[in-house]
């Protein structure tokens, strides 16, 4: 209740707070971006104060350029719209149009027509004259009194005031900003505490990295796409293409949805600027085609990183920073989430928040897939296993995915969390999955394959692995042949001493498991002294040291807590006793 109250309070504070959090917000962000300059010109061995003059002199010097062109630009374009208006009749008469040959002009009229009617038909009365005789206009003659415009000058300047107060307040409060950097570092340190320093630096690091990375090269990419915007409406006859690139570039920030509130505009004046539709497809077609090159090109070649935070996540966070801040939060909610994601991975109490908006994957591939093999869906389980051996060697997939989801399978069976129906079902989906991960490659007779036994230790479990890890040995030559699970200790000795295997592999997987296992090593030691005995213990995360005590105690030669330790102990002991033969 404390903390849904908290959060209330920081919710509330965010949203009444906006006069003053806006521009600090601002101001830090516009920090971000020109700290790379000063440090740049202090390397240089300029002085720190000089260098900050410089830069934020030529960060407005640019800003009163830019504003100065798109000013005279909109002003222009204000005075040349009445000059459109038969293009424009013309196309909403294309519209309309549209609509008549569609059936929905049709439609309308019909369902309009026939309510009519049945509303007189009820109310019982003659159809009225659609058109009453127009009355003769009195006129009105209006003097205006000068003295009240000069009254009306503050009102007229009272919306304003707030924006440029706010503007001018985070033009004050960037340069001591750049100034006292390292002492504002300082303070926020020793207001969050020594004791978590180590955490803070790196959260600090984190987010002052990536809110960096995402403003210079998001600037980059945007400053790019107008240029291009600017000089394709400019070959294409577009009116005031400065104006529009501008707005294109700048509505860009705003992920996903900003790109096409910037091509609005341009389209809607090529179509009042110029008669039919050629012009306004040209420039529908010139955005398409910048936004596929600056998504596929530019932004792969620059973006080293993403910005931390997942698709649907941005954009839950831009609807609640415009709700909160209106058209400046639109503008700031990128890198206002990324800095709360960045804070939310290292503050415990915050997880949930770094859980919901990250990009990072909070499930592993294993628990992916033991989950919808769980739900039955082998398809997808099979497509994550395939996604995560196309990128990562092939011989990992058994021991970082396949082996885990099957250990989980027996730990959830062991405390009847599942039953016997969906414990066959994920063990058996785990074999399926391995073969086609690896497919079991046909020896060739032309060279001599060495033959060792697979002995399960009491599960199809235990069976599943053995199969994996004969597919790992097919790659060194070497054929396992598995028993079935059920075998009964004497037949095994027995298979093993008429087929004279010289290596018998044992799997066991947790969790319990050891003192089968214990107990066939003993069995297999005491019939056969001069076969070489290897425990495959998989999945061991604990005691790992007295779990090789015990197997090597009862006769085992060696144990392998992984498939791949396994096979390459397997392969040493078949080149050991093929040279003893021989």
């Amino acid at each position: 209740m404390l903390r849904f109250i908290a959060g209330v309070l920081v919710l509330a504070c965010i949203y009444w707070g906006q006069g003053v959090l806006i521009p600090v917000a601002m101001a830090v962000l516009i920090t971000f971006l020109l700290t790379p300059p000063v440090l740049l010109l202090q390397r240089w061995h300029v002085p720190r104060v000089l260098s900050v003059i410089i830069v934020v002199l030529l960060a407005l010097a640019v800003v009163g350029g830019v504003g100065t062109v798109l000013v005279i630009q909109v002003m222009g374009l204000g005075e040349e719209l009445p000059r459109y208006r038969d293009n424009i009749r013309e196309k909403i008469a294309d519209i309309r149009l549209l609509r008549r040959s569609t059936g929905l002009q049709r439609a309308q009229e019909t369902v309009t027509r026939a309510a009519t009617e049945a509303e007189r038909q009820v109310e019982g009365q003659a159809p009225a004259d659609p058109k009453p005789p127009a009355q003769k206009p009195t006129p009105v003659i209006v003097q205006q009194d000068r003295s009240s415009h000069v009254a009306n000058v503050p009102s007229s300047l009272s919306p304003w005031l707030e924006p440029l107060s706010r503007a001018g307040l985070v033009v004050v409060l960037v340069p001591f900003m750049l100034l006292a950097r390292e002492e504002l570092r300082n303070r926020l340190l020793r207001l969050i505490g020594f004791r978590r320093l180590a955490i803070t630096t790196r959260a600090m690091d984190e987010a002052g990295a990536r809110v960096t990375r995402y403003l210079l090269t998001q600037s980059v990419v945007n400053a790019t796409f107008a240029t291009l915007v600017a000089l394709g409406l400019s070959l294409i006859g577009v009116p005031y293409a400065v104006l529009f690139g501008f707005l294109a570039g700048a509505l860009r920030f705003v992920p996903y949805v900003g790109i096409w509130f910037g091509a609005g505009l341009p389209v809607v004046i090529s179509m009042a600027v110029f008669p039919g539709w050629t012009k306004a497809l040209m420039v529908i077609g010139l955005f398409a085609v910048l936004e596929l090159f600056t998504s596929a090109v530019l932004e792969v070649l620059l973006y080293a990183r993403s910005a931390g935070v997942s698709e649907v996540g941005l954009l839950v966070a831009i609807a609640f920073w415009t709700w909160a801040w209106g058209p400046i939060g639109l503008l700031l909610a990128t890198p206002l989430t990324v800095c709360l994601v960045v804070i939310a991975k290292y503050v415990p109490e915050l997880e949930f928040f770094w859980v919901l908006m990250g990009d990072e994957p909070v499930v592993s591939t294993e628990i992916a897939v033991y989950q919808r093999l769980l739900a039955g869906d082998e398809d997808e389980a099979s497509a994550l296993v395939e996604r995560y051996a196309a990128e990562h060697p092939g011989e990992a997939v058994f021991d970082d995915v396949l082996l885990p989801s099957l250990c989980l399978a027996a730990h959830d069976h062991a405390r009847g969390r599942i039953g016997v129906e969906e414990y066959a079902f994920v063990v058996r989906a785990v074999r399926e999955i391995a073969q086609d991960v690896l497919p079991e490659r046909e020896p060739s007779s032309a060279l001599t394959v060495s033959r060792v036994l697979g002995v399960p230790a009491r599960s199809e479990a235990d069976e599943t692995a053995l199969a994996m890890l004969g597919h790992l040995l097919a790659e060194s030559r070497i054929e396992m042949d598995t028993l079935p699970a059920d075998s009964p200790p004497a037949e095994i000795v027995d298979d093993a001493r008429q087929r004279r295997f010289g290596v018998v592999v044992v799997g066991a997987l947790p969790p319990g498991g050891l003192a089968p296992a214990r107990h066939l090593v003993k069995r297999l030691r005491a019939a056969l002294p001069e076969v070489k005995i290897v425990v495959g213990r998989w999945g061991v995360r604990e005691d790992v040291e007295a779990t090789r005590e015990a197997l090597t105690t009862a006769g085992a030669d060696a144990v392998g807590t992984s498939l791949l330790e396994t096979r390459d102990l397997v392969a040493r002991f078949v080149r050991t006793t093929a040279t003893a033969a021989a």
